[in-house]
């Protein structure tokens, strides 16, 4: 389509990016064809990790390569070529009249104004079709447009009460002078309208964030739901065949026992009977020889014998311990159904179903390390947005010991449940809803012992250049691992546990001195060789370098990422340089050589806090200072001393994520809080370090921090 065509189903808004809400600036397409501004895009990427569409919500995986190769949209930028060349020769006057030009028309390349001259073009014949653009009724200087009634007349005044704008010759602004309303000037109420505005738009694009986040997971509990019900329903399953298979073996080994019972009687009362049957026999051959004596007085002596034996068999069988004995082995046994076991059928029956308010402990919390007393948070979602706290935690090690808990609810339902466990080894926190676990209880919580964990090798076994340069600083790396620095192209690679990974070396020939990594995968480094900053990938390859002939000794550097502002702390120079990352330009210094309350010498290094406020180790002053942003001074956090919550020569700061701020200084490693109020010492007098130099947090479950012990020429690590 070409760009003439185009004009005519075109609107102002859609040569406008939808993220910065100003007309684009090389308008580049996504994958979902939907187009913004590069730099709109790469700042998304920075600030969120991914690049989520704005208009149709879809994600991109987005790499510094695939940002380059992104395709440009030709005909917004034809057209924004056409706007910008039309706008920027657009006449005070219209072609054909004084009134100023309020259309373009692209064919007779002639300016009209939005009175007559629009009509009468329109009206003929060979002119009606061809395409108009609407011209921006705003000047340069953003003033507001002319009068609709005196078309060369500014806009001047607002009236308040009639909703009306005005310029110097309108009528009604007179009547709304005597009628006392509130009228102010133009720009002021535009000012007003489009602070107004903005604001809602602000609050709007919240709102939506929010439902956004509340259909996705609707959409989420869903599929949770329908996979739990197919779970459920098949434990249902497996309990009832498991139940009815334990039923059938019980039966079975009672058939069983009641069968080889059956076969015990049975045996006896066979063993019986043969045994009165053989003696019925004997008593019945003995009355007929009886009977054959009689009249036979000689016989007596044959019948004394039959006689004995007859008493003999009654005495045996007919004994009153006989029917005892023989009662007992015709005692039948008999099946007793268990009555227990339909009262427990009729009251729980296989088992219950429990819905537990579908909280459930985000992944993250599942399992967790911290260190030993340690303020550590769980959180925990739920669908239902209800200030009534509905859950219970209870926190115990494996002795029985419980710690109290705190459970906070933040009205998004989210949860947050804080412990802290003061003594070592394997915990649990039990976290119920109406007596029942939710999903993901009992979170399993090991706690470290405080203090040095792990010690690297020493720093020189592991390079291959500059061998006699020792530790410098430490930072962490994207992949948790620990980058060691030490005046030297070598990077060495570090696990957290201290074990040697790889050997990185910078392709230039540099001194890596101090480093700082960017959230969008580059890093800045300090070069001792050429005294300047340099900006690289993450393959080390440069993307610029600024500074030069400027810096005379660099050290510690960090970054705004929110204002692009680059820190850097400058040995000799006395003083924290400010330079804009993204071009190199110099934005100012923070403080001058003097040992004044606000001035430095000799600053080692230099991190922010969260509100952008300035951090310094003043290593020859012995202090730890704090500056706004634009470099006012604030307050001294830390002052000089030997004891305990002082400083001797600090030379590194840094802050971790719960805003305590940790020093190196003078042989020693200290933990304080935002305000400078000292919380411990990490290290004890034992644990080698000597001489500390840059550190850095490597991680916040457990906290732990590594530190660049120059005194060893190694890296220790420390649960704090």
């Amino acid at each position: 389509m070409s760009v003439s065509k185009a004009l005519q189903f075109m609107d102002k808004k859609d040569l406008e990016c939808a993220i910065c809400l100003n007309r684009f600036h090389q308008p580049k397409t996504l994958k979902c064809m939907h187009t913004y501004c590069l730099q709109c895009i790469q700042k998304w990427v920075e600030t969120h990790g991914k690049m989520k569409c704005p208009t149709c919500k879809q994600e991109h995986d987005l790499t510094k390569e695939d940002l380059k190769k992104l395709a440009s949209n030709t005909m917004i930028s034809q057209l924004l070529e056409y706007v910008t060349k039309t706008e920027e020769r657009k006449p005070t006057n219209c072609s054909f009249c004084d009134n100023q030009p309020a259309y373009h028309c692209s064919t007779c390349q002639l300016y009209l104004c939005a009175a007559q001259c629009v009509k009468q073009h329109k009206a003929v014949p060979l002119t009606k079709d061809h395409p108009l653009y609407t011209l921006d009724m705003k000047e340069q200087n953003g003033q507001p447009t002319n009068c609709q009634v005196h078309c060369n007349t500014p806009l001047k005044f607002y009236c308040s009460n009639c909703n009306k704008s005005a310029c110097k010759r309108c009528e009604h602004i007179l009547d709304c002078y005597e009628k006392q309303h509130k009228v102010i000037p133009m720009s002021t109420a535009v000012d007003e309208f489009n602070k107004d505005a903005n604001e809602v738009v602000k609050l709007a694009y919240e709102i939506e964030n929010k439902l956004t986040e509340k259909v996705e997971f609707i959409v989420k509990s869903k599929s949770s739901f329908k996979s739990q019900l197919s779970l459920s329903t098949t434990a249902i399953e497996i309990q009832e065949n498991k139940l009815i298979k334990k039923v059938q073996e019980k039966s079975k080994e009672l058939i069983f026992n009641m069968k080889k019972l059956y076969k015990e009687k049975e045996d006896a009362l066979d063993s019986k009977f043969k045994d009165i049957d053989s003696k019925r026999t004997q008593v019945n051959n003995l009355m007929a020889s009886i009977n054959k004596m009689m009249n036979k007085p000689e016989e007596r002596e044959t019948f004394v014998s039959h006689k004995t034996a007859i008493n003999a068999v009654r005495d045996k069988f007919l004994a009153t311990d006989f029917d005892k004995l023989f009662h007992k082995i015709y005692i039948t046994p008999n099946f007793i159904p268990c009555t227990h076991l339909d009262e427990l059928m009729n009251t729980q029956g296989i088992g219950k179903i429990i819905t537990a308010d579908m909280y459930e402990v985000a992944d993250d919390d599942k399992e967790i390390t911290v260190s030993k007393g340690q303020l550590f948070v769980v959180k925990v979602s739920s669908p239902a947005e209800s200030g009534a706290c509905q859950l219970a935690a209870t926190l115990i090690n494996l002795s029985g010991e419980e710690s109290p808990t705190d459970v906070e609810y933040d009205e998004n339902g989210q949860y947050k449940i804080t412990g802290r466990c003061n003594v070592e080894g394997d915990w649990q926190m039990k976290i119920t809803s109406r007596d029942e676990h939710i999903k993901g209880s009992p979170v399993n919580i090991k706690v470290e012992a405080l203090g040095l964990v792990h010690t690297t090798g020493i720093i020189s076994d592991y390079k291959e250049h500059c061998k006699d340069n020792w530790v410098r600083d430490v930072v962490l790396n994207r992949d948790g691992c620990i980058l060691v620095l030490s005046f030297s192209k070598d990077i060495l690679k570090f696990n957290q546990s201290g074990s040697f990974v790889a050997r990185i070396q910078v392709p230039q020939n540099v001194t890596v001195n101090r480093m700082h990594l960017m959230s969008d995968g580059n890093m800045i480094y300090s070069d001792a060789i050429a005294q300047c900053v340099v900006l690289c990938d993450d393959k080390f390859q440069e993307v610029r370098s600024f500074g030069k002939d400027m810096l005379k000794s660099l050290e510690g550097l960090t970054l705004n990422k929110e204002t692009r502002t680059l820190y850097v702390a400058d040995v000799y120079a006395h003083c924290v340089y400010k330079f804009n990352v993204d071009d190199g330009r110099l934005m100012g210094k923070i403080g001058s050589e003097s040992s004044g309350v606000g001035k430095m010498k000799q600053p080692r290094d230099v991190t922010l806090t969260k509100e952008g406020h300035v951090i310094v180790a003043d290593f020859t002053n012995d202090r730890i200072q704090m500056f706004d942003a634009n470099g006012k001074f604030m307050r001294t956090l830390v002052g000089s001393g030997r004891e305990d919550g002082k400083v001797l020569s600090p030379f590194g700061v840094t802050m971790d994520m719960d805003e305590n701020i940790i020093v190196s200084s003078n042989h020693k490693l200290q933990l304080f809080d935002k305000n400078g109020v000292f919380i411990t010492r990490i290290d004890h007098k034992n644990d080698g370090l000597e001489c500390p130099l840059g550190i850095t947090v490597i991680s916040n479950r457990p906290r732990r921090v590594a530190v660049a012990n120059l005194g060893q020429n190694n890296v220790k690590i420390f649960n704090y």
